[in-house]
């Protein structure tokens, strides 16, 4: 199978891994609520250059760069990509910021209900995280005595989703539509720069180092739609990325190659027919898992002081899931219908 027949929905169900990813940022980020107790992450065990929520992210990333320019691929026009872009980010995000703000900060609080509606912090919080503008991470009085003050840190990364969405609609009026090879060698800029080992860009970029392998791991996703039917999606190629990651293990490509062959690797399972057949998911509840995720954490600390990371991990889990489908039907997919069929009768 080609990654091209791959992308057609009924092929895959990519959907399940956005999910296994979202849970995999939760897991990730239980160390940050529970003090004082042994830090174990598998992924980070294994690799020691990464760890699993901040993979789940590139991942996260990949499956975006992948499926957006699939879409920008297939009906290039630039207005409605972007109105969708929207609303798949934006309905969802400001939903979360409104229960974060009005029930949850609102009962948390340690001022006064009028304090707390009058100080400018609460007020800050929601408009300029509605922009992904200068973000803000505490309100006034909100979990001031927890291990972290930080009521959602999971928000970090829409803005350059959403910076990595406006660059590549450039990115299609530009070399897109006049080079598939132009295109290709201006992917491989950002791809090997920022995720190749190199001490000179990571010392330079160290401030915007993350955010930087974030858009990489973009372009990776990008890369491979350009080439989706030249990419085969089968076991030969998983062999062969193995072997090319146990040659390089340990080179400044390492990284590189590791991202690359993960990606790859994900795609073939999201392919293989017991996974389509048995694991089939409704719905996309990965937004909303990922955007509540970190909110969720900080109640379940709450609520169970002396909890372990496991309880915290899987408690906030158990809790996110039906909270991320309520997300999906009740906000995101309301809102992606509605941009979809504000375009749908023109050309």
């Amino acid at each position: 199978m080609y990654l091209g027949e791959l992308l057609q929905s009924r092929n895959n169900n990519l959907d399940l891994f956005r999910v296994i990813a979202a849970v995999l940022v939760i897991y990730g980020h239980a160390p940050l609520f529970v003090p004082n107790q042994a830090t174990q992450d598998f992924v980070y065990d294994m690799l020691r250059f990464d760890y699993s929520g901040s993979l789940a992210v590139k991942f996260f990333f990949m499956l975006s760069g992948l499926l957006v320019t699939q879409s920008l691929l297939l009906r290039p026009a630039i207005k409605p990509f972007l109105v969708k872009r929207a609303a798949r980010i934006f309905p969802g995000l400001i939903v979360c910021l409104l229960v974060s703000v009005f029930v949850v900060g609102m009962v948390l609080t340690s001022l006064k209900t009028s304090a707390y509606l009058q100080h400018p912090q609460t007020w800050n919080y929601l408009l300029r995280n509605s922009l992904l503008f200068s973000l803000q991470w505490n309100l006034p009085g909100v979990f001031e005595n927890a291990n972290t003050s930080v009521v959602n840190g999971s928000l970090w990364t829409l803005p350059i989703e959403v910076l990595c969405y406006i660059s590549l609609a450039a990115y299609s009026v530009t070399a897109m539509r006049y080079s598939k090879r132009l295109a290709s060698l201006l992917l491989l800029v950002p791809i090997g720069v920022f995720l190749i080992e190199n001490p000179l860009v990571l010392n330079y970029f160290a401030a915007f180092n993350d955010a930087l392998m974030l858009g990489g791991c973009f372009c990776i996703g990008t890369f491979f739609a350009l080439y989706q039917q030249q990419i085969a999606i089968n076991a030969k190629g998983v062999a062969l990325g193995a072997i090319a990651l146990a040659l390089l293990w340990s080179s400044p490509l390492q990284m590189l190659c590791f991202y690359c062959v993960f990606f790859y690797v994900c795609l073939y399972l999201g392919s293989t027919g017991t996974v389509n057949r048995y694991l089939k998911i409704p719905g996309d509840p990965s937004y909303g898992i990922y955007i509540y995720g970190f909110v969720i954490q900080h109640l379940v600390a709450q609520l169970l002081p002396n909890q372990s990371l496991i309880v915290n991990q899987w408690g906030a889990v158990l809790i996110a899931l039906p909270v991320g489908y309520l997300s999906w039907y009740c906000v995101e997919r309301p809102a992606l219908s509605w941009a979809k069929n504000r375009f749908a009768n023109q050309s």
